[in-house]
C-alpha cells in the first residue's frame, strides 16, 4: 500500500489530519476541498461561536441545500404542511427553502432531529474565515449523498405526526449545496448548539 501526502489543490500546502474526513481544510489559503476520487474546491461557511458558549467547542458540518419545492397536490388535516408552506420563499404551494442535513456520522434519530430543527428554523450567524484552532467533526457525506437525502428531510417533517398527512405529491430540486460548519459545545446532555 502506497501512502500519498494530501496537498491543498489551491496552494500545494501539505494537509495533516488525524481523522478520516471527506472534507479537508487548508489553513494557509482558507479553502475547503472534498475527497471523492479527486479534490474539488467547495463553497463553505464557518459560523462564529456565540459569546456565551461555555465548554469544549466543536464544529459540526452540515450540507445546506438551497432547494425549489412545489406541492402539486395534498390531502392533509392540520400538522406540519401548513408550516412547510409558510417556510417557502415565494408563498403558496411553491417556492424555495434551505434544507439542512448533518454531514457527519450520527444515529438516525439525531440526524432527523438536527435536519428538521435547522430546516424549520434556519440558524442566523456571523461568519469567520477559519476554525480558530477549534476541532471539527469529520464529514462522512458528500454532496450527492446529501442531495439524495433532501427528500427524506421534507418527508420526515411532514409525516412526524401519525395520521395527520394522508397524501403529498411534490417536486423537490436541489439548486445549490454548500457546507456550513455550525458551532456546538459538549455538555452532559450531549452536543448543544453554541450560536
Amino acid at each position: 500500500m502506497k501512502v500519498i501526502q494530501v496537498k491543498c489543490p489551491s496552494c500545494n500546502t501539505p494537509i495533516y489530519s488525524k481523522e478520516r474526513d471527506r472534507l479537508f481544510f487548508c489553513d494557509k489559503c482558507n479553502t475547503l476541498h472534498v475527497r471523492d476520487g479527486g479534490a474539488e474546491k467547495l463553497e463553505y461557511e464557518i459560523a462564529e461561536f456565540g459569546k456565551s458558549a461555555q465548554g469544549e467547542k466543536v464544529y459540526m458540518p452540515f450540507w445546506r441545500m438551497y432547494s425549489s419545492f412545489t406541492i402539486t397536490s395534498k390531502s392533509v388535516e392540520g400538522g406540519q404542511l401548513f408550516r412547510l408552506s409558510s417556510w417557502l420563499k415565494g408563498g403558496g404551494n411553491s417556492g424555495s427553502l434551505f434544507i439542512y442535513l448533518p454531514a457527519t456520522d450520527m444515529d438516525t434519530n439525531s440526524m432527523k432531529y438536527w435536519s428538521t430543527t435547522y430546516t424549520a428554523n434556519p440558524p442566523r450567524y456571523a461568519t469567520r474565515l477559519n476554525f480558530g484552532g477549534v476541532r471539527r467533526l469529520a464529514a462522512s457525506m458528500n454532496r450527492e449523498e446529501a442531495k439524495s437525502l433532501a427528500d427524506f428531510v421534507v418527508v420526515t417533517m411532514e409525516a412526524e405526526k401519525p395520521g395527520v398527512l394522508q397524501r403529498l405529491d411534490y417536486s423537490l430540486t436541489v439548486n445549490d449545496a454548500k457546507v456550513v460548519y455550525l458551532p456546538f459545545v459538549y455538555t452532559q446532555g450531549g452536543l448543544t448548539p453554541a450560536l
